[in-house]
């Protein structure tokens, strides 16, 4: 017999397998792999850097070709004019003409000559050919529109100052092309003195649509000399605002260095932090790219979180991690399975096992006197099989009151259904609107919930609501708030007022415990306008009669039911014939398949867009039915769904067209 000294000392075989070789192993994997990973991540990061400046300096020549082939136009017109005394005015028309019609980057072309040069009898002449829809326009600007020798045009006076060509600064050319432009002006020199200017004004909004595709997510822009914005991601900014005005308003000394190289026209990346990008703060590095354009003077540049340009080589060290877990779980089994050959006493203990699976509980090992771990686990072993009996007796008990349980929540569930809207169509006679909606619930009994009722002939009240949690808890609250919003939408109350006043109520009955988001609309059927507050819900997405969808119905407060005296503010958008409101709770969102991708927005909009025709009914119905076999019917959240659309004549839908065109006027 060992003595209580001997028990302590003594080491199994399994712990001695796990620290003499899976410990080890584990240890210098882990050291070895955080290392080369972290080379790996920092010669890639520096990879990306250079291949994303590589691009934008790829781009800027590309635009600095185009730009040295359109000043090319200029300088071969005004080196013609130069040598030519004998053009007449219509070939200098047909010659103009000829510039815009060969090239399609050409919004315009001109030649202004200084006070008299053109003859005696002409002070001011200055032909100009421009696009205009499918074809070309000539006006004389000196002529027809203003005096471009009074020092405030700088496609003239600045070549006049310089005596070379040069690219002016963006502006806008009120009288002659009526556009935001550039322009490349070439000197006229005849006999040694300045005789005029010939000109290419290139529109910038082309320029703006093709940045636009190039760099549709890299928070692109162009700078002229000046600093202002020719192109830039939000297009308020453009010829409204400079880059020193953002450094101003930044106040960030890392963006302001970066600034200052930018416009001494360096090439190269600078490293931010925490700056303003989009509309909001990006936290962590961000990464300024930026490039001169030598043919103009202009810098190219975009900026983008080092996080998401890292996202993907971050997923490709995932997986390497995840391969190596998988190699070390694999070495773990194996060296389980080797020490499993080597116990062969435990097969003893296996058999007994297998016995006591078959439902043989009076199973007993015998024949096992070691007092190791194999003989204490005999010990252990038929100690258990007596409590197991107790247990199955016990289990059995358990079943038959977890059965009841069951059946009491689906009793609970069919009495929640009873209190949602279940008869479809709503309203068969009324043709002016379509309505419907499902709900669905990922246990029996669902926090989700949606309503809808008409106050008056005219006006329908629409709701759909997420309690928190999930089961009996959440449905009590629905049943609840479902009473309150009735209560007060019938006696007439706006939806900022039914939110607030029911955020109150609930915070009584519940202590702030329990909260709803609620998206509350009031529909006009004969308007289409609706008037809604949203308490923290999910925005709605509306779909109009091409099939477009996007967002609307953003938060007007927050969720009800958790804070006192909060405010709600009502808000108002219009229903046109043909159109769809889609409302619904995050059970739709955030739908994850099996393999735990998001169903997200974007899947929703696509699935709108292919279906928007269909009736509300089917609209409903088909997307239920496409949110449970992307779960595999396996339901994480509950999810509903409400469509109101709105049914209007040919004639109808033309008014609406034509009223909202006027109004947009």
């Amino acid at each position: 017999m060992p003595s209580r000294s001997d028990i302590k000392l003594y080491l199994s075989i399994r712990w001695k397998l796990i620290l003499s070789i899976i410990l080890p192993l584990i240890i210098i994997t882990a050291v070895v792999m955080g290392f080369t990973l972290t080379r790996i991540f920092e010669f890639a990061s520096v990879s990306i850097r250079e291949q994303e400046l590589g691009e934008l300096n790829l781009y800027a020549q590309g635009i600095g070709a185009e730009f040295e082939g359109l000043s090319q136009i200029a300088t071969t017109t005004a080196n013609i004019l130069s040598l030519d005394d004998d053009v007449t005015g219509e070939e200098l028309y047909d010659i103009l003409a000829s510039n815009v019609e060969n090239n399609p980057l050409v919004y315009g072309a001109a030649v202004a000559w200084e006070p008299f040069a053109w003859n005696d009898d002409t002070r001011l002449f200055s032909p100009y050919v421009f696009e205009d829809g499918d074809s070309l326009s000539a006006i004389d600007i000196g002529a027809e529109s203003y005096d471009y020798t009074d020092g405030n045009w700088e496609w003239y006076s600045g070549v006049l100052e310089q005596g070379q060509a040069i690219w002016t600064e963006p502006y806008f050319d009120e009288g002659a092309g009526n556009v935001l432009m550039t322009t490349f002006s070439a000197p006229i020199f005849r006999d040694g003195a300045f005789a005029g200017v010939t000109t290419v004004d290139v529109r910038l909004d082309a320029l703006n649509e093709d940045a636009a595709l190039q760099f549709s997510d890299e928070n692109f822009m162009i700078l002229s000399q000046s600093g202002h914005f020719i192109t830039h991601y939000n297009p308020d900014l453009v010829m409204n605002s400079t880059i020193q005005d953002q450094v101003a308003m930044q106040n960030n000394p890392e963006f302001s260095t970066a600034v200052e190289r930018m416009l001494a026209g360096e090439f190269g990346v600078s490293e931010v932090n925490d700056m303003f990008l989009n509309g909001g703060m990006v936290e962590g590095e961000s990464w300024l790219f930026y490039t001169p354009v030598n043919a103009t003077g202009w810098i190219l540049s975009s900026t983008l979180p080092r996080s998401q340009l890292t996202s993907e080589l971050w997923s490709l060290m995932s997986m390497a991690i995840y391969g190596l877990a998988l190699m070390i779980v694999l070495i773990i089994a194996l060296t389980l399975y080797v020490s499993s050959r080597l116990s062969r006493p435990i097969k003893t203990l296996s058999a007994a096992v297998s016995d006591v699976a078959r439902g043989k509980l009076d199973t007993s090992i015998e024949k096992i006197y070691s007092m190791d771990e194999l003989g204490r686990l005999s010990v252990g072993f038929n100690r258990m099989l007596k409590n197991l009996k107790k247990q199955v007796e016990i289990q059995s008990q358990q079943t038959a009151a977890r059965q009841m349980v069951e059946k009491e929540l689906q009793v609970a569930r069919e009495t929640q259904q009873a209190l949602l809207p279940s008869e479809f169509p709503p309203f068969p006679e009324r043709r002016e609107f379509q309505l419907h909606a499902v709900s669905k619930a990922a246990r029996h009994v669902a926090g989700d919930f949606f309503d809808f009722f008409l106050i008056n002939p005219h006006t329908l009240v629409f709701v759909i609501a997420d309690v928190s949690g999930k089961g009996m808890s959440a449905a009590l609250v629905m049943a609840v708030t479902r009473t309150i919003v009735r209560n007060l939408a019938e006696n007439g109350k706006t939806p900022a007022r039914i939110l607030a006043e029911t955020n109150e109520l609930l915070r009584e009955s519940h202590g702030g415990s329990a909260f709803v988001t609620i998206l509350l609309g009031i529909y006009n059927t004969n308007s289409g306008r609706i008037m809604y507050a949203n308490g923290g819900h999910s925005p709605p997405l509306l779909v109009d009669r091409h099939g477009n969808a996007r967002s609307v119905g953003e938060a007007t407060g927050t969720i009800v039911g958790m804070l006192e005296n909060q405010e709600y503010a009502n808000a108002e958008m219009r229903l046109l014939p043909g159109e769809t409101l889609l409302l619904f709770t995050d059970g739709i969102t955030e739908a994850r398949s099996p393999g735990g991708e998001f169903y997200g927005e974007g899947r929703i909009r696509a699935f709108l867009e292919a279906n928007h025709g269909k009736s509300a009914e089917a609209l409903c119905d088909t997307l239920e039915k496409e949110i449970c076999d992307f779960q595999k019917m396996n339901l994480a959240d509950d999810l509903t769904i409400l469509a109101l659309r709105r049914i209007g004549s040919r004639m109808t839908r033309v008014l609406e067209e034509l009223f909202k065109g006027k109004k947009s006027e």
